[in-house]
């Protein structure tokens, strides 16, 4: 190998180790010491450090001046939404949601996070509709819908938690702990489900869309007034989490996967 083709292959290999760290920093759920960075990524501390150093030089990194711990920075959420805007997870799934309706022959609608809670931003109607009521722009309730605990369950909790204390008010505490066992059920399950929370004799079962981080973006909702639609074996929960894992994101850089990556993610 010739020191050109040498220092090209050096080269790759720096930005292929820089990419690694980033992308443990972006695993976590917030900062993260330079002691874990480097064990996560395999590589030594005081070479971890260097390439720390640089990714905050070129804004894809912050450093806390207290605790030194780092952080993702403005440059990794430019990449991060014009990759959103390009792939747009949200409108791909709105578009084959029709086909699920087919399928499953029940009233189907997608939701996402918003200020108000899970917002519907698509809705198909079966041939024989269940939700007239229902359509683009509602907010659906966090505590008493299928929807809702699939967003409490695989979402960000601090962002939710600030919905449910508005929709809570002095209840917040009891309403977190008569729902924390249904949550750990629904993680485990990869779906919740509802009989007549929304409307009297319509059952729900809803499913995540999960980004890369293990999140949910979005999450499907299927409505019936067929009562087996609720059973882990219907046709209708296997199509449901058929379609999740299809525009789910794929996680990379995982030691293992995780619960929901197996249920769930592609």
């Amino acid at each position: 190998m010739t020191k050109t083709e040498s220092e090209t292959a050096s080269g790759v290999k720096s930005v292929s180790q820089a990419i690694n760290i980033l992308n443990v920093v972006a695993q976590m759920d917030g900062p993260v010491s330079l002691k874990e960075i480097a064990a996560r990524a395999g590589v030594a501390p005081s070479k971890a450090h260097r390439y720390l150093q640089s990714l905050c030089a070129c804004g894809f990194l912050n450093q806390a001046a207290k605790s030194g711990a780092y952080d993702l920075g403005m440059e990794t959420l430019r990449l991060g939404l014009a990759a959103i805007n390009r792939v747009d997870i949200v409108n791909r799934a709105g578009e084959a949601l029709a086909k699920l309706t087919d399928e499953t022959a029940a009233d189907s609608f997608l939701t996402v996070w918003a200020d108000s809670g899970p917002t519907i931003v698509r809705f198909e109607r079966s041939k024989r509709p269940t939700m007239a009521m229902l359509g683009a722009g509602v907010s659906i309730p966090i505590l008493t819908s299928a929807t809702g605990m699939v967003f409490l369950a695989f979402g960000h909790r601090d962002r939710i938690e600030d919905v449910v204390r508005r929709q809570t008010k002095d209840n917040f505490d009891a309403a977190m702990k008569e729902v924390s066992a249904r949550v750990e059920d629904i993680r485990k399950a990869g779906y919740a489900y509802s009989v007549g929370l929304i409307m009297p004799g319509r059952q729900c079962i809803a499913a995540p869309v999960m980004s890369y981080d293990d999140k949910v973006i979005s999450a499907v909702s299927l409505v019936s007034l067929d009562q087996d639609i609720i059973n882990p074996d219907s046709e209708a929960v296997k199509a449901m989490l058929d379609f999740c894992r299809k525009y789910s994101v794929r996680k990379r850089g995982y030691a293992e996967e995780t619960l929901i990556e197996k249920r769930i993610a592609v």
